[in-house]
């Protein structure tokens, strides 16, 4: 929620030609995924603390998963040109964003979690994946209704 505040407030601030009547509604529609991320995480985060099994390996998928499919969904089409890297610092942090998903099940789960982790991270990140693009149209489209 403060990266959202802080963006708007951005924008409203050094923004030329931007809209600041709507920022208020824009802020709120990308604010909403916030509200219902940051509870799954922190819960995700409290079982990989304190659970055992697939409980444990499941919530360090859903970490993972999330970097995974936001690094491969906005990051694949900029990665084709492995020269022009130097010149795209988005695509280097997509592509740094997606390792650092495939190391998470490696670093935070025991040696006996961590196939059940990968297991959890491939499937989670396909649905992640194919659901990252129509969200974040339908939320653009919601945002830009000022």
């Amino acid at each position: 929620m403060s990266a959202v505040a802080t963006y708007y407030l951005l924008v409203a601030t050094l923004g030329h030609g931007i809209r600041v009547v709507g920022a208020g509604h824009a802020a709120t529609i990308w604010g909403a995924p916030a509200v219902l991320a940051g509870p799954l995480l922190g819960m995700a985060g409290a079982t990989w603390r304190h659970g055992r099994g697939w409980p444990r390996a499941i919530a360090v998928a859903v970490l993972a998963a999330a970097l995974i499919a936001e690094g491969i969904a906005f990051g694949a089409g900029r990665w084709e040109h492995v020269d022009q890297l130097i010149y795209d610092p988005g695509a280097f942090i997509l592509a740094a964003e997606t390792t650092l998903g495939l190391l998470l099940p490696a670093v935070l789960l025991r040696r006996g979690e961590r196939l059940r982790g990968y297991l959890a991270t491939a499937a989670l990140a396909v649905l992640a994946a194919l659901a990252i693009g129509p969200v974040i149209s339908a939320l653009r489209t919601l945002a830009d209704r000022f």
